[in-house]
């Protein structure tokens, strides 16, 4: 698969010959916060925001992106600042759409309204969008600037800007390991290897994607909920498990709460179809059973690489974007052996087992030449645990 580095994709498209002041900035800024706040509730669609400013220099409407098939962001400010958009200039951190989907064109809304200026931190990569939206502005007189601030918007809307780009959902994984790399004790236990304060940047993790993944043996030791509880509000990616059968425990919170959020078995090893399947559908080299409100997700194949491949692809048919790989040790290994994870979170309380359960095994050791790199690597300390962050060979979307 051609990886593309959106990196790349907003240099090329920066109007480098412009400048922009320290007020562009801070509007730019503001309409990043909105943006970034808005993230995990507007899937599959990214998390935009936008800020409207009159020609005094005052913010006269704001918004974000809403939930799926509601109002994108620059309807939202624009509806806030009514008559004040005449002549006003729009700051938006993601190029305007021109296409109709589940709502009418946002470039048109905004010519419509009689907006004179638009800044865009970073460009579209969505083959309906991707330079359309600002040749459309343009058209139609109003002046154009891009590339402000364009790395910290691509940040936000990573994952939505690589999948756009390569038609494949995002793929994130996240461990908690002890300072020697095992994720649980000789008996199992894994809780907790990491502080309070390390767990609940990890809710603010998972609100970041449009799905939260587990392998069957986790989900039956340690009985996950596989929401994001941010303070007061609780997000509902779509939960999956990966199994190489259909028997997940009946009890266990996956199955009990399946109506909170889409609830996905991704089933390996399995050559044939079900002949009474519910709601049966082909779904390109795999297929996709429903029973009551459970998706069991046929790949077709038991080879790790071929199934998490054929997944991926059922996924991104499916909308589903960005996929947080949260363990145990089999899934987790196998999306990394098998080069299909972008980014990796990996928090490291302040212990040291000596034994029990590694983070990762993989099937073939590699050596020193031909190891995973980690670059763009930051870090973050919760009390004595930290959190290392980085992207895989080169797979980034920032």
């Amino acid at each position: 698969m051609t990886l593309v580095s959106i990196s790349i994709i907003f240099h090329n498209m920066r109007d480098t010959h412009l400048q922009f002041s320290a007020a562009d900035e801070s509007f730019m800024r503001r309409a990043l916060a909105l943006a970034d706040r808005a993230k995990g509730s507007t899937f599959p669609n990214p998390a935009v925001g936008a800020v409207i400013v009159d020609a005094a220099g005052r913010i006269v409407g704001e918004g974000a992106t809403g939930v799926y098939g509601g109002p994108h962001a620059e309807r939202r400010a624009l509806k806030q600042a009514g008559a004040a958009a005449v002549g006003a200039s729009m700051y938006v951190t993601l190029e305007p759409c021109s296409h109709f989907g589940r709502t009418p064109p946002c470039a048109d809304a905004i010519i419509e309204a009689g907006i004179g200026a638009v800044t865009i931190a970073v460009k579209d990569p969505n083959p309906l969008v991707n330079g359309k939206g600002i040749k459309r502005l343009r058209s139609h007189g109003i002046a154009v600037r891009t590339g402000l601030l364009a790395a910290e918007a691509a940040l936000i809307n990573e994952d939505f800007l690589w999948s756009a780009a390569n038609r494949r959902p995002w793929v994130a994984l996240k461990l908690a390991m002890t300072l020697d790399g095992r994720i649980a004790d000789r008996g199992g236990g894994s809780k907790w290897i990491t502080s309070a304060a390390a767990r609940l940047a990890v809710q603010e993790i998972r609100r970041r994607h449009g799905a939260i993944g587990v392998g069957a043996g986790t989900l039956i030791a340690d009985n996950p909920k596989l929401t994001a509880r941010c303070g007061r509000k609780t997000y509902y990616p779509a939960r999956i498990v990966f199994s190489s059968t259909e028997n997940i425990p009946k009890d266990s919170y996956f199955m009990t709460r399946a109506g909170e959020a889409r609830t996905i078995i991704v089933v390996k090893n399995n050559k044939n179809k079900r002949k009474n399947g519910i709601d049966r559908r082909d779904a390109g080299r795999g297929w996709i059973d429903k029973n009551g409100g459970v998706e069991y997700w046929h790949t077709g194949s038991g080879d790790d690489a071929e199934s998490i491949d054929t997944f991926l692809e059922m996924a991104f048919a499916e909308g589903i974007n960005s996929v947080l790989i949260e363990g145990g040790q089999r899934v987790a290994s196998a999306f990394l052996e098998n080069g299909f994870v972008n980014k990796l979170y990996l928090f490291y309380g302040n212990k040291i087992f000596g034994d029990g359960k590694d983070g990762f095994s993989f099937s073939r050791a590699l050596t020193v030449d031909n190891s995973l790199i980690l670059d763009g690597i930051s870090y973050q300390h919760f009390g004595e645990d930290f959190l290392a962050t980085g992207y895989i060979n080169g797979r980034r979307g920032g």
